[in-house]
């Protein structure tokens, strides 16, 4: 796994806040805010993203290999989970990282 997402972890590296790409580092949308997602083909990997800065650190919470059907509640459910997760950071984490 590691190496299938190196080059989307290091542009995310190398280029900091400003990084965001449509088809490999996007922000989830409507149920799935505020989570992040890296796509590499049928793998997924969700996080979240904080900014300090310029500086970025990306919290990965889980994940998947999206099915080649792409079902729909597959994918509500691991959002879901990776929101357990980011809720479970908070509680952990209540000031966030610095």
């Amino acid at each position: 796994m590691q190496r299938r997402f190196a080059g989307q972890f290091d542009c995310l590296t190398k280029t900091g806040a400003k990084y965001c790409n449509q088809q490999r580092f996007w922000p989830l949308h409507g149920e799935g805010k505020p989570l992040w997602e890296f796509k590499e083909a049928d793998h997924r990997l969700y996080c979240i993203r904080i900014v300090n800065k310029n500086n970025i650190i990306a919290v990965l919470l889980n994940g998947w290999v999206k099915d080649k059907r792409g079902k729909s509640r597959e994918e509500a459910r691991e959002i879901e989970k990776a929101k357990s997760l980011y809720e479970e950071f908070q509680r952990e984490f209540p000031g966030g990282i610095q």
